[in-house]
């Protein structure tokens, strides 16, 4: 690798893929990239930029702005090593000049429509490529090609490659909530992007939430990797782990098992206030679930619950706790004197 090339740290490559590089920086990436071994860098880390931040928008470098920049340097150098030379041998170093800086700014312009073309058409191919799965009021189970089921929560987007296998096991969540079951595959991992941090698994179950700046993992089973940008962790069964855009990742060991019911149907409740079971169980099913009497939120739940309907579930409970139930609509009413 040549000399300048090398120069070229993975920041100063992560900048032009931003558009924030300046245009003597681009200049030297473009340069660069004749060499094969730059190339091969340059994709990799192009690859894993495009994987980690794929809801980042494209920013584009314009090469013929930076040749114009760079061409008013070059030309300001040349003068001042012409203005040495006898007059008619000025006047010929300057023709020669301008004629070389025109043939070159012609095929760099060239170089950058072809370069143009090249990314309108791998962006249609890469649009075309993935398969999007976007929930609206529902919650929707997905069998991925390698056995591996997906249970994407409502109002949530997950996009993986057509070509998805067992071999290639990556999937980005884009928006929302999702639970994933993973079939066990040592020698191919299974990724999961995020805006903010990845996880990589082998097979396990556990459950990944986006909110906003934040990716909150919990574990059901096995073991998962979460890493940022600067910081990185394992998370085993019972253990949650929060990672902030920042880069920090925090981790407590505990988890709400009941926060995933929504994929497992399976509530598990020892003395939980009736406030926090009514919580669970709307996310978990598309019903409202009201109190006529705000003393009935007190009272508390001890029981275990699996694969049962929501009006079978709140009968159950209320007859436990000499309550009733009324149904209207897709909403349920919990009647009674309610708990101190």
């Amino acid at each position: 690798m040549k000399e300048n090339e090398s120069a070229i740290t993975d920041e100063l490559i992560v900048r032009y893929l931003t558009g924030e590089a300046s245009p003597e920086e681009a200049m030297a990436v473009q340069d660069a990239l004749t060499d094969l071994k730059f190339q091969s860098r340059f994709a990799a880390l192009q690859a894993t930029w495009a994987a980690t931040h794929p809801a980042k928008p494209t920013h584009h470098v314009y090469a013929a702005e930076a040749w114009l920049a760079i061409e008013d340097q070059l030309m300001r150098r040349r003068l001042k090593k012409v203005s040495a030379l006898p007059d008619e041998k000025q006047t010929r170093a300057l023709r020669y000049s301008h004629r070389v800086f025109r043939i070159a700014a012609s095929l760099l312009l060239l170089a950058v429509a072809g370069v143009v073309l090249y990314n309108v058409i791998a962006s249609k191919d890469s649009d075309e490529a993935l398969t999007y799965v976007n929930t609206q009021e529902r919650v929707q189970h997905v069998d991925l090609p390698d056995q591996s089921v997906a249970t994407v929560f409502r109002n949530s987007k997950l996009s993986y490659a057509a070509d998805f296998n067992s071999h290639h096991r990556e999937v980005s969540l884009l928006q929302g909530e999702v639970f994933f079951n993973v079939t066990h595959d040592r020698k191919h991992p299974f990724i999961i992007h995020t805006a903010v941090a990845d996880i990589k698994v082998i097979g396990t179950a556990f459950n990944v939430t986006l909110k906003g700046d934040a990716v909150e993992v919990s574990v059901k089973e096995g073991k998962v990797q979460v890493f940022t940008k600067t910081d990185s962790t394992f998370l085993e069964a019972g253990v949650t782990g929060v990672a902030q855009k920042a880069g920090l990742i925090q981790t407590q060991d505990s988890v709400n098992s009941n926060a995933w019911g929504y994929a497992t149907h399976r509530f598990v409740f020892k003395d939980t206030p009736m406030r926090e079971v009514i919580r669970d169980l709307e996310k978990a099913y598309p019903y409202t679930i009201n109190v006529s009497d705000q003393a009935i939120n007190n009272c508390k739940v001890t029981a275990t619950f699996e694969n049962d309907s929501a009006e079978n579930l709140l009968n159950l409970m209320a007859e436990s706790l000499n309550l009733s139930v009324t149904s209207s609509g897709g909403v349920y009413t919990l009647e009674g004197e309610g708990c101190p």
